[in-house]
């Protein structure tokens, strides 16, 4: 198996060129964030985040144009401590994605490549159409050299019938054949020095998050969705009046996060690493089937340390 594996990855080893718009061919990961208080006190929620991602690039045209596809797959499993009973319990919210990468080599160094992907999320994953979801990106990069790429675009997020346009930045410079820093903004930016090509220290800051349809009948069937048989004094608002504007129909999950990045190659592309750091700001945000916040029922979590370790098979670089 190691033999197979490293044969194809050598088949597939890609100029900077092209190396600089593709994504990891897999990536497998886990992720710890330890108990913090919400909105009920004393109650607590612990999330341990899994997470893997495939690509597969296919060379469409004399190895000048390539498609990727590829597919991912996430779930924040949520635990609880000194929960009350009053209080909505989300076990999970998960999402499935699959995606197409378009890539195009042109003359003088210059590429362009575009992504759409689909997929659901929510706290279960079905075929529903209020789960699905859509982002588009399209940029063009220029290779100044061996050791400097810049590229820029625009992305489109779609989701739960919001559109959210952004500026693009791709930036990947080497001022030393160990020294590395790359960036995509608005999502990451790495510097990482890599001793012997076997084993790499750095710092890392990175956006991540997501939109999640909320589908539990727990929270459906509970105020303020709908009136209970008494109002409960010690609860604000009136419990046997039902709210439906704030009735929760999907969650906008948010995270900054900053901290050190520790890897080593195990074989051929193959690396294991790991994250750790802090959380510069985390949010959860409910919103209505409107897709309009509630701002009553806004969180912003408190910080934590966090630990995270990846077993990433990386493309091959010529």
């Amino acid at each position: 198996m190691q033999r197979l594996l490293l044969l194809f990855a050598l088949s597939i080893a890609f100029s900077a060129r092209a190396h600089a718009q593709f994504p990891d061919l897999m990536d497998l990961s886990s992720q710890y964030l330890p108990p913090v208080p919400v909105d009920i006190a004393p109650a607590k929620a612990q999330v341990t985040v899994y997470e893997i991602s495939l690509n597969v690039p296919v060379v469409l045209a004399e190895r000048s144009t390539f498609l990727i596809p590829g597919a991912s797959y996430h779930a924040d499993s949520m635990a609880y401590f000194d929960a009350p009973a009053q209080f909505d319990q989300l076990k999970s919210l998960q999402s499935a994605d699959l995606a197409a990468l378009f890539v195009q080599l042109l003359p003088a160094d210059w590429s362009v490549s575009a992504r759409v992907s689909a997929g659901l999320a929510g706290d279960i994953i079905t075929f529903d159409r209020e789960h699905m979801r859509f982002s588009a990106l399209a940029m063009a990069s220029h290779v100044f050299s061996d050791s400097f790429v810049l590229g820029g675009g625009a992305i489109a997020n779609y989701a739960f019938g919001s559109l959210l346009p952004l500026p693009a930045v791709y930036l990947d410079y080497r001022p030393v054949p160990e020294l590395r820093f790359e960036t995509f903004l608005p999502a990451f930016a790495n510097l990482r020095y890599t001793f012997a090509e076997r084993v790499e220290l750095g710092l890392r800051a990175e956006v991540t998050g997501n939109a999640y349809s909320i589908r539990s009948q727990q929270v459906r069937a509970d105020w303020p969705c709908v009136a209970l048989r008494e109002d409960d004094p010690t609860l604000p608002g009136r419990q046997d009046v039902a709210e439906p504007a704030r009735c929760m129909d999907h969650i906008a999950y948010s995270i900054l996060s900053a901290g050190i990045h520790i890897g080593v190659r195990l074989f051929a592309t193959l690396w294991l690493t790991a994250f750790t750091g802090r959380t510069l700001y985390r949010r959860l945000e409910p919103m209505t089937n409107r897709d309009e916040a509630i701002d009553s029922e806004l969180q912003t979590l408190p910080n934590a340390w966090t630990l995270r370790a990846h077993l990433t098979w990386r493309l091959p670089r010529k």
